[in-house]
């Protein structure tokens, strides 16, 4: 009874040994098949990068690339400090930017390894995910400008514009105003700035313009007179030059 029923036993264990190595051969190839678009799900970006138009209030804008993630706008540190003319020095791996903002006292650290913002003495700490660093720069939350610096920034998906309003004298707002005043006080002066200057050349040797006119006058009874003029214009040396030469017949004939 031992030896009949173990058979049967046996028997089970080599089919369900073999179901065993088919199912985890199956699931090994799907494995395989679906391998490469689970690599792509991963790399996915968690943003979109685009382009937008940084705009001042009455001083115009500039065009920067910025990151929209969950529909939040997350703006370059360097290239907006830069535009504003705020002193910036970002690390060599973009992980942090440093500087002074408008005077040398107001130093700053934006440090992405501790998710912080240093300034004036005051830190502010960052939840994760809100400084991205990116193979070409560092990018901040949009709102942090605003809680931070004072540089609110408004974005407009629709028109892709970052607008930003300020009652700071931003360095390159207290600039355009200067050469406003200054371009102010030369129009009620009368001077005028020309858009383009073109110098004049000196050559050598350079012939420019010649006019001539010949005259000749016959009569059937009486004299014949014909009268030659030739005015040339040139310049020698660097210099101008122009000579005239007259002929006339009746000249000789006195």
């Amino acid at each position: 009874m031992t030896d009949q029923n173990a058979c049967p036993n046996l028997e089970w264990n080599k089919y369900r040994h073999i179901y065993n190595i088919r199912r985890f051969s199956a699931c090994l190839l799907l494995f395989i098949v679906f391998l490469p678009y689970l690599g792509i799900a991963q790399n996915e970006p968690e943003y979109d990068e685009i382009s937008v138009f940084f705009n001042v209030q009455r001083f115009g804008g500039t065009d920067i690339t910025a990151l929209i993630k969950n529909e939040t706008v997350y703006l370059p540190i360097t290239d907006v400090f830069t535009f504003l003319k705020i002193k910036n020095n970002v690390t060599s791996n973009l992980d942090s930017v440093s500087g002074f903002f408008i005077n040398q006292q107001a130093v700053y650290l934006i440090d992405q390894p501790h998710n912080r913002i240093v300034f004036q003495g005051k830190t502010f700490d960052l939840k994760q995910g809100e400084l991205i660093r990116t193979e070409t720069n560092l990018y901040l939350k949009s709102n942090y400008f605003g809680q931070v610096f004072g540089l609110d920034c408004a974005f407009s998906f629709r028109s892709l514009a970052v607008t930003l309003n300020t009652k700071l004298e931003l360095p390159m707002i207290r600039e355009m105003r200067l050469e406003q005043m200054r371009s102010n006080i030369s129009r009620l002066k009368g001077e005028t700035k020309a858009d383009t200057t073109i110098l004049q050349s000196h050559p050598a040797f350079a012939l420019g313009m010649a006019d001539w006119s010949v005259i000749a006058t016959q009569q059937q009874k009486g004299e014949s007179d014909a009268r030659i003029n030739l005015n040339l214009g040139s310049m020698i040396a660097g210099g101008e030059a122009s000579a005239s030469l007259n002929y006339n017949n009746s000249w000789l004939s006195a």
